[in-house]
Parts: C-alpha cells; sequence; structure tokens
C-alpha cells in the first residue's frame, strides 16, 4: 500500500503522539513490530466478533467464527498459544451471555467512515453502531481491556470523538452516547456525547497532522514502553 500523507486516521494520530520515530518507522517506512500474545489475542477477538456481527445468531457461531478469525503468532510456545485461545473463548463467551442479557438494536459493525478534513482525509471504522431511540445512535469501541477503563477515559478518548464526528459528518448520524464495552468485564462502559466539542477534537487532530505531515521530528517517546523499541534505530532500549 502507498503511503499517502494526507490520510490521516486515529492510529496514526496515536503513533505519532506516542513519538514521531514510531510513526515514521510503521506508516512512512512501512515496518511493522512483530506480535505479541496480548496484541494477537485482540486482533483475533476483535476479527471474531465482527464476523459474528456479519453473519452470526449464537454462541456456536461466535466461537466458529473465533476459531476461523485465531491468529496464532507472537506465542513462544504451543502451550502459551492454547492459553491465550482458551482465554479469549472466555471473553468471548462472556460477552454473548452479556449481549442475550442487556439486548440492543446494533444497525452497524465494522463501519467505516471517510469525511474531509482541511487538506486531510479522516478515515476510521467503528466496531459498532447501536440505536438509541429518539432518533440518536450509541458509538461503540471494543476493548479487550487489559489496564482497565474508566468513564473519564470514555469522555477524554480522541478515538471515540474522531469516530462520532466520522458518523455525524459521513453517516449523517446523531450521536447521543460514546462506549467503550470493555470485553474481559465483561462492561460497558458508557458516557453522553457533546457534539459541541467538535470543533476542539478536530484542533486535537490538525496539531499533530500538520507535524506529520512535515516529518516533524523534534522529540523523542518512551523508547522503552515502545513495541517497536528493538528495531527502531533511534531507540535508546534496543536491548531491553
Amino acid at each position: 500500500m502507498i503511503f499517502d500523507p494526507l490520510e490521516i486516521n486515529y492510529s496514526k494520530i496515536k503513533a505519532y503522539l506516542d513519538c514521531p520515530f514510531l510513526y515514521r518507522y510503521i506508516y512512512v517506512e512501512r515496518k511493522f513490530a512483530p506480535q505479541t500474545p496480548f496484541s494477537s489475542l485482540g486482533l483475533s477477538v476483535h476479527r471474531a466478533l465482527a464476523r459474528y456481527h456479519a453473519a452470526g445468531k449464537d454462541l456456536s457461531d461466535l466461537l466458529a467464527h473465533y476459531e476461523d478469525a485465531w491468529l496464532n503468532y507472537g506465542y513462544s510456545t504451543a502451550q502459551e498459544s492454547m492459553e491465550f485461545y482458551n482465554r479469549g473463548a472466555g471473553v468471548l463467551e462472556n460477552w454473548w451471555l452479556y449481549s442475550q442479557n442487556n439486548r440492543a438494536e446494533t444497525i452497524y459493525s465494522e463501519k467505516k467512515f471517510e469525511f474531509p478534513f482541511g487538506k486531510w482525509r479522516v478515515k476510521g471504522t467503528i466496531d459498532r453502531v447501536d440505536r438509541l431511540g429518539a432518533g440518536l445512535v450509541e458509538l461503540i469501541d471494543y476493548k479487550m481491556g487489559f489496564e482497565g477503563k474508566t468513564s473519564k477515559d470514555v469522555s477524554s478518548s480522541l478515538q471515540l470523538s474522531m469516530y462520532a464526528i466520522g458518523l455525524s459528518r459521513a453517516l449523517n448520524l446523531k450521536v447521543g452516547a460514546i462506549a467503550y464495552f470493555v470485553l474481559s468485564g465483561p462492561e460497558k462502559i458508557s458516557v453522553p456525547y457533546d457534539p459541541s466539542t467538535e470543533e476542539a477534537t478536530l484542533g486535537l487532530v490538525g496539531g499533530p497532522a500538520e507535524k506529520m505531515l512535515a516529518l516533524d521530528m523534534s522529540r523523542k517517546g518512551e523508547c522503552s514502553r515502545c513495541p517497536t523499541r528493538k528495531f527502531c534505530p533511534e531507540s535508546l532500549a534496543r536491548e531491553s
């Protein structure tokens, strides 16, 4: 895929905010860090849920989609792979039971959006959109929840705010609430959405986007926490 500096999404913004060299490594140079057990598990679970929303009726369907979606990358042993596989299956079973007891009308899953913003095109894919009634929808992003989430995390999420603008501008939907669905709970953490924050959100996007376009590398993130620390030539933690 050819790198397009005028196409932005939340992952690019986050990478640049974490470290400009991380952004350059992944999105400009098109290099990738190997999967870890946690990243592989998260991708496998997300893929299973997307397939279930598209074509699934019961728990057996969900688990079949999980088996098909399983990514066996990043595990050091077959035993570790099986332990994580079973962990993911348990997460999905608990999600399914929660969903049976908390019925919702899902109108979109894995919904793509794109809207213009100045010289850029903002793109994204939303995990799930539920109908709230009164012409409103709830925007939901699935999180594995390895580090825990709170209502403050939801209300301050740049990702959710960008996606809410995407629903409004690209799909003409009125967002009434934004939420993280913490799969390891399972727990849905939802807060009301205030559309008056759109301009502030775009301001938070525009600043990094300008620096990304200029390839401003005037700062460095925390190398010890970087997923590419063993491979990035600028890393101060290549041996860790």
